[in-house]
């Protein structure tokens, strides 16, 4: 029997997925082990491999793919833990990674921080300036040498940052993209000199017109570098002495993933692919459930992030940015805010406000619950005075909960200052949470312009099911996937072997089609190329085109479908169709102004392997009665209610497909528990996913 791994490492908890060829899955969830991730990686595999009484070594040997997402890039960025880095650039420009764009000191903030913009800042340069080296060369905008870039003077950079201790350099010259010539002369002078110092050119990396955002990708790739390819190499290495055969893959921030080798060169993919993965898992369930618009919301351990699956397709970041540096890298729009688990709740001294994050309990010491010296109380210490969370049922009971100490955190931090008891203050936290939770969904949805009761919303997360009754009312159904606590790994499983390239070339309406078949060509050229040498034959290969264009003098850029194939001039005018039919539908008929001319900046296509396809296993439909899973009642304090009331208690091992769960309810399962409230009702499917809809 063949089986397929999918492991998300999290802030707080590392979740690993198995799954046979026949669709069966086995879910194992531990504790994330900062720094040394692969630890838990390691652990959460051999919890599953225990689970299905086989050892750590035999399930291995018995698995065809493996695939990882994590959170080392996007933890690397945060706690500025990178690689001390180096850049080389065209002289006179570089301060470019410093002054940045005025956009700098707001870019990927919430809104409340956007409001009292005289309190932010830029973020602290990722380069000192000692460690900017300009070099003279100019290229101009056609690609002519306007200046040769003197190989003596490239050598002087390198060695001067050398000299520093640097242990990665980026290079990013104006207009490499165009002509990368003298980029390539900097990266043959380092891997001679130097093949142990990781470096990246900004050519190969990001070919997109924008100076500034060109050289913070190729500065953030190199930063992250050295740490993240030691850790894909560490977790490749251990997996392979312990029994793996193929290669590891690495979850990507577009949604599809890349084996040890490319994904070490370019770890830049790795920001939020954890959110990514979740995005793909959902639009492999969606695909099979039918559902074409797709609300995707995660409730970790330490952030709550929302993606959107519109028209049945993962919307893109339209500017992607980490850590205030916009990015050219192609990332899935997922939106975080600090609201998981175990986000720390304070109360503000100025106002006297219940404050719920963005800081964050994490793994280590965790929230006052987990009894592990955390002294901040948390939104999972809430839900456990509430009554919403069984403190000996915690990941199966492999894990008591300490109520006592919860209850002690929330009272003395929280409802003594307060003037209120235990209960309402964890009501109120609660209340607090999903309320931010709401915003950032309506942010994601009303204010794109999508109606979100014409969305179905999935709810995954371990803390996502418990929330979602409060966050989830606007969209038409809630789903709570079977596997919903480890769900971005599960995600990893369904996702493709998937390279993605563009570059810029820009042109101003009406297009040069020769100019356009070849600038497609070469691309699909370096993905076709990719992935044949990962042993997919022409006809597994699907490849899809798009093109970046927006108005002239305007800055709303789309992404916008294009067709395969040799584009005719009689084809020309069904681009400018498709640019003007999605510009309508997010800015409103008769937005569109043709006559401004349409300028396409870049292209960018995506290629996929259409390799193992995993399979779900579909349930018979039984009775609708859950008494089988009835496992009694507790009294929670329900917040709407600011009061006690009884809940009726269900086993989700026992629930079988067609069982309707009348409200009010709580379905525990060994790794998360779903709040099922009085005006709602829970319907198994098929899938043995949870429907949570209104009651009629």
């Amino acid at each position: 029997m063949a089986y397929y791994i999918g492991v998300d490492t999290g802030g707080t908890f590392t979740d690993c997925v198995v799954m046979n060829e026949r669709g069966n899955t086995w879910l194992g969830k531990v504790p994330t082990t900062p720094p040394n991730f692969e630890t838990g990686i390691i652990n959460s595999v051999e919890q599953v491999a225990q689970s299905l009484n086989k050892t750590l070594e035999d399930l291995l040997k018995e698995t065809n793919l493996f695939v990882a997402s994590s959170t080392t890039a996007t933890n690397a960025m945060l706690t500025r833990s990178g690689a001390k880095t180096g850049l080389i650039t065209t002289e006179g420009f570089e301060d470019i990674i410093i002054t940045m764009r005025s956009i700098g000191r707001v870019i990927g903030l919430g809104e409340e921080a956007i409001k009292h913009v005289v309190a932010t800042n830029k973020p602290e340069p990722l380069v000192p300036k000692n460690l900017i080296k300009g070099v003279k060369e100019r290229i101009d905008y056609k690609g002519e040498v306007l200046r040769p870039l003197s190989r003596e003077d490239a050598e002087i950079a390198v060695e001067d940052l050398i000299r520093q201790g640097v242990e990665a350099i980026a290079v990013s010259f104006l207009w490499s993209f165009i002509n990368p010539v003298h980029e390539k002369l900097v990266g043959e002078i380092i891997k001679e000199r130097y093949p142990e110092v990781f470096f990246t050119l900004s050519h190969e990396l990001a070919p997109r017109l924008g100076e500034y955002e060109r050289t913070a990708s190729t500065v953030i790739n190199s930063y992250l570098g050295p740490l993240c390819s030691k850790y894909i190499q560490n977790v490749s290495s251990q997996l392979q002495e312990k029994g793996f055969r193929y290669p590891l893959l690495i979850m990507q921030s577009y949604g599809g993933c890349l084996q040890v080798t490319k994904a070490s060169k370019e770890p830049i993919g790795m920001l939020s692919s954890g959110p990514a993965s979740g995005v793909a898992g959902s639009k492999f369930l969606a695909d099979i459930l039918g559902y074409e618009n797709v609300i995707t919301t995660d409730v970790g351990g330490t952030s709550f992030d929302v993606g959107v699956i519109a028209g049945g397709r993962p919307t893109h970041a339209k500017e992607p940015s980490v850590s205030q540096y916009v990015v050219l890298n192609i990332m899935l729009e997922v939106k975080s805010i600090g609201a998981g688990g175990g986000s720390i709740v304070w109360v503000e001294p100025e106002t006297g406000i219940i404050k719920v994050g963005p800081d964050s309990a994490g793994a280590a010491p965790g929230p006052m619950c987990y009894d592990r010296g955390g002294t901040r109380p948390t939104l999972t210490d809430a839900n456990l005075v509430l009554g919403f969370i069984n403190p000996d049922y915690f990941l199966g009971g492999k894990f008591k909960l300490n109520v006592d100490k919860a209850r002690e955190g929330i009272e003395k931090q929280i409802a003594n200052p307060l003037g209120v008891s235990v209960e309402e203050a964890a009501a109120s936290i609660w209340d607090i949470a999903s309320a931010h939770m709401l915003d950032l969904v309506r942010n994601v949805t009303v204010a794109r312009g999508y109606d979100p009761s014409t969305f179905v919303m999935f709810v995954y997360g371990g803390a996502g099911p418990l929330h979602a009754t409060a966050y989830g009312r606007q969209a038409k159904l809630i789903i709570i996937p079977h596997l919903s606590a480890g769900y971005s790994a599960f995600g990893c499983l369904t996702s493709d072997i998937m390279h993605t390239s563009q570059f810029s070339e820009p042109m101003v309406s009406p297009f040069d089609t020769d100019r356009l078949n070849a600038g497609f060509e070469k691309l699909e050229r370096e993905i076709v190329g990719y992935l044949h040498a990962n042993g997919f034959k022409d006809e597994d290969i699907v490849l899809q085109r798009y093109a970046d264009m927006r108005y002239v003098r305007q800055i709303n850029e789309l992404r916008v479908p294009i067709m395969g194939g040799r584009i005719e001039a009689q084809d020309i005018e069904k681009v400018y169709a498709a640019f003007e039919k999605l510009y309508e539908e997010l800015y409103g008929k008769g937005a569109g102004y043709r006559e401004a001319g349409i300028f396409l900046e870049a292209y960018y296509v995506e290629g996929w392997g259409k390799g193992i396809r995993q399979v779900l296993v579909e349930h018979e439909m039984k009775s609708h009665d859950p008494s089988a899973a009835l496992k009694g009642e507790r009294v929670c304090f329900l917040p709407k209610y600011r009061d006690f009331i009884k809940a009726r208690i269900y086993d989700s091992d026992k629930l079988e497909a067609g069982n309707i769960i009348p409200g009010i309810a709580i379905i525990e399962t060994p790794v998360t528990t779903v709040l099922v409230d009085d005006d709602q009702v829970g319907i198994v499917d098929k899938y043995l996913n949870i429907n949570i809809k209104q009651k009629e």
